[in-house]
């Protein structure tokens, strides 16, 4: 059984990683990439980073707060590639 078919509607039917792990069989990090494979299908997985787990949901406010969680990680990993290309045009690698 894929690992999306085990992640419900509605933050109060959340699933945790750890649970993923049990009703599956699956390692942490497969889990974790099953999720990623899934989300670039389309797929609308929310986790709010706050250890209730994984959740589908239309709701506006939960979409909106996954959003900006998103946004802010992406602007985070962007400013730490600045300076690794920084590093890395100093080493003539860039």
């Amino acid at each position: 059984m894929r690992v999306t078919e085990h992640i419900r509607e509605g933050k109060e039917n959340a699933v945790t990683r750890e649970e993923l792990k049990e009703l599956t069989g699956l390692s942490d990090r497969k889990i974790r990439k099953e999720i990623e494979l899934a989300r670039l299908r389309g797929e609308i997985i929310l986790n709010d980073q706050d250890g209730v787990g994984y959740y589908r949901s239309e709701n506006v406010m939960s979409l909106k707060r996954q959003y900006k969680q998103n946004e802010h990680r992406a602007k985070t990993i962007l400013a730490q590639q600045k300076y690794i290309r920084r590093k890395l045009k100093e080493a003539g690698e860039a």
